[in-house]
């Protein structure tokens, strides 16, 4: 593969050059001002899409339409991967795609496809992978050349509009492409055949394990010591530029310095959190971070800002606030909520996708400064204090301009002296003209928001942030899923599109386990187990173990993939792994065959796979102890209703507990070290009646080893007697026959209590 591959690049190189000069945009509009091209992305809703709905190139978005006309014209199909916030996304539209006569080339010979990846990670993965296989490397834009049948078989990322020395241009690479498919189809073909099985074998057949032992501790020894290796003393992170913050990695050595309190470990983490926090990659004015840094300092950054960087770092700076109360932790935790407040939160309640780094072609606009436009808004008020503060009087460290940051040695009296400056100059870049919004609402990245959210209210305590959690949760479950009980993956515009993926699952599961921790509301958890058993159902892989990122009925893939490492985002079953722990027994048989399907990749690249790691030292440090009882067993119950009148009704429900475990009563004892769910029966808001009593029987004092104080309890068979009425008859489902008692219940045995069951009781009216 790489051999043909190599050499068809090589023939392009050698082709004779074509050089198009670069389109005057006032030449894409009439003389009425209005636009004189106008493709299909028109009709699609993603903001990255709608940018090019006005290119000359004839766009189609991927599906049915676009995929049948390469086959019926036996077309190539040029696929252009890209997202809205991607500088170099940005130079390709101004500089190729709205060029037309570039346009018209694209149009004569190709399908001419355009994807936003995050709208469609799975094949921003495949097409992805194989321009990493195709030239060592990859980037966005992405630009991928096709067979009919959707194989790749030559790739690269940007491409200029004209020559450059060792660099050919797009139309140079576009006549080279069409050149070969006419004149060596079968080559093409094969060449593309080859690097198929090469995607399998990089997303999802290497990760099978020949072995089924679980991995040991000695993979997260190893994972920590190349971490010590790469970590920067002077400047914390790893490893030099372009700086990423890689929260995953963070997180495992918080988890190791719980486990071992090894206090070296939490000296890593909270010096790259300072430096993180004292840089430009932290927006100084605004809250929230930039995506990366483009230097070892943290100063400089690419100013696009993504929600899955702020949801992820918010919660580790948490975490770290919790472990050393410092308030430095705190204020930056505060401050990224607040950005997302004020400028990611939908009024339905999600949160959008990103911010994009560029504002009239200026990539930084939004966010630098000038000493003088600084001394102008301020007017000499505290200015001197103010430049000393944010680095200003240190002179431009971008570009004649000023990224804000904070020098070494200034603390946290002295940011605070400054914050009604602060606030003088948010209020007047919020005058500016702003970078574009990606107002996507991605159920995974929200799932992150919302355990972060969570998280908020659990360590400060603050009730704005339970709040945002449980109405971006509730939009999600009203508007993303389906009625079949799956998710949607987006929601833009008013239209929830593309079947959810396995991060969707497992990020929005984490982030309602996160709710239900922090309000032991059981509607969290009764979400978060149909979710789980959705996902396992839908992605789970019989054969090896572990879980593909789509579903198997997904459409137009040429290969199924599966994604454990951690990157940007952490993995989907890595992320399901924490969830299984959380969740307990039921899924202890997934837990361990995830972790073993990956065992091999984890032994040969460690540092790639930190989160499941972190998983994997929950699992071995017993922080989630799996009980030898499937806990869906342990309580059976059958209920008989007779009528008292017209409209009143009795209930009673005889429950039978299974040996060797006990149910909390109600009430149940209030234990200072966990709380306990007592035995509780409810109807849903929409059943034909309503609760007027319930007697539930009289508890009995034990005692347990997990406990230092006595618990009451039920055991064995007992009767809850439960008095109802029958609704006001105001809508069609108060005359239904039918209707279910939800009980909920804790089990517990001699050793520990679980998660709270709910079990639904379906009875018939007399």
């Amino acid at each position: 593969m790489h051999k043909n591959s190599n050499c068809l690049a090589f023939i392009f190189l050698l082709l004779a050059i074509t050089r198009i000069g670069l389109a005057d945009e006032s030449a894409l509009k009439n003389p009425d001002g209005t636009w004189k091209w106008t493709n299909r992305l028109i009709h699609e809703t993603s903001p990255y899409l709608q940018l090019h709905a006005h290119n000359p190139v004839d766009w189609y978005p991927w599906g049915d339409e676009a995929l049948a006309q390469a086959k019926a014209e036996n077309k190539l199909i040029f696929l252009s991967v890209g997202y809205a916030t991607c500088y170099w996304c940005h130079v390709m539209e101004r500089q190729v795609f709205s060029n037309p006569e570039i346009a018209n080339q694209m149009n004569a010979a190709f399908i001419n496809i355009k994807i936003d990846r995050e709208e469609r990670p799975d094949l921003d993965d495949i097409y992805m992978t194989a321009t990493q296989l195709l030239i060592g490397r990859g980037g966005w834009p992405n630009s991928v050349f096709l067979t009919p049948d959707l194989k790749p078989f030559y790739a690269g990322t940007y491409f200029p509009p004209t020559d450059m020395p060792g660099r050919p241009g797009f139309p140079t690479i576009l006549e080279a492409v069409q050149e070969a498919w006419t004149t060596r189809e079968s080559e093409v073909i094969a060449a593309a055949e080859q690097l198929v099985v090469a995607i399998e074998n990089a997303t999802s057949r290497r990760f099978m394990s020949l072995s089924p032992e679980l991995p040991k501790r000695e993979l997260i020894t190893a994972a920590i010591e190349k971490l010590r290796g790469t970590y920067s003393q002077k400047y914390g992170g790893f490893g030099g530029a372009p700086k990423f913050p890689e929260p995953a990695n963070l997180e495992l050595l918080i988890s190791e310095y719980e486990r071992a309190s090894d206090a070296a470990l939490l000296e890593m983490v909270t010096h790259t959190l300072e430096m993180m926090a004292r840089g430009g990659i932290y927006d100084q004015g605004g809250g929230g971070f930039h995506r990366y840094a483009v230097d070892e300092k943290w100063l400089v950054p690419h100013f696009e800002k993504m929600l899955y960087d702020n949801a992820q770092l918010a919660k580790i700076y948490l975490q770290v606030y919790a472990l050393t109360k410092e308030p430095r932790y705190q204020r930056i935790a505060e401050e990224i909520f607040t950005f997302v407040a004020r400028e990611m939160t939908a009024p339905e309640g999600g949160f959008y996708a990103a911010l994009d780094a560029e504002t009239d072609a200026e990539e930084g606009k939004f966010y630098v400064w000038t000493a003088a436009e600084i001394e102008g808004i301020l007017k000499n008020k505290n200015a001197k204090a103010f430049a000393k503060v944010y680095g200003l009087n240190k002179g431009p460290n971008f570009e004649g301009k000023n990224v804000l940051y904070v020098p070494t040695g200034i603390g946290e009296a002295e940011i605070a002296a400054v914050a009604t400056e602060r606030e003088a100059l948010l209020a007047a870049r919020s005058l500016r003209e702003r970078p574009l919004l990606d107002t996507k609402i991605i159920v995974s990245w929200n799932g992150l928001m919302i355990d972060a959210l969570a998280k908020g209210y659990e360590v400060l305590g603050d009730e704005r942030y339970l709040n945002a959690a449980q109405k971006a949760a509730e939009f999600i479950l009203i508007a993303l899923k389906q009625p079949n009980g799956q998710l949607w993956h987006t929601y833009t515009a008013g239209v929830a599109k593309y079947d959810g993926y396995l991060d969707d699952y497992a990020f929005f599961v984490r982030g309602l386990l996160s709710l239900y921790h922090v309000t032991s509301e059981t509607r969290w958890l009764r979400e978060a187990r149909e979710l789980t058993d959705t996902m396992i159902e839908r992605f789970w892989d019989d054969k090896n173990g572990g879980f593909y990122f789509t579903q198997a009925d997904a459409q137009h893939l040429i290969v199924r993939t599966k994604k454990p490492f951690d990157a940007a985002l952490p993995s989907g079953n890595a992320v399901a792994v924490h969830n299984f722990l959380t969740l307990g027994d039921a899924y202890r048989n997934h837990t361990e065959q995830t972790l073993v399907s990956f065992r091999a990749a984890m032994e040969q690249h460690p540092t790639s796979f930190t989160h499941t790691l972190f998983a994997l030292n929950r699992y071995l440090s017993g922080s989630a102890r799996f009980q030898s009882t499937p806990t869906d067993e342990v309580v059976s119950a059958i209920a008989t209703m007779k009528r008292v009148d017209e409209q009143g009704f009795e209930v009673e429900v005889a429950l039978k507990i299974k040996e060797r475990w006990h149910i909390n009563a109600n009430p149940t004892a209030r234990l200072q070290s966990a709380p306990l769910i007592p035995t509780t029966l409810t109807v849903d808001a929409d059943a034909p009646v309503e609760i007027v009593a319930v007697a539930y029987p009289k508890g009995i004092s034990a005692q347990f080893a997990f406990s230092e104080e006595p618990l009451t309890i039920y055991e064995g068979e007992l009767i809850i007697s439960v008095q109802l009425k029958r609704k006001p008859v105001v809508e069609e489902t108060s005359r239904a026959q039918f209707f279910t008692l939800n009980l909920t219940y804790q089990p517990c045995n001699e050793t520990a209590c679980l998660l709270p069951q709910v079990l639904d009781i379906p009875i018939e009216f007399p």
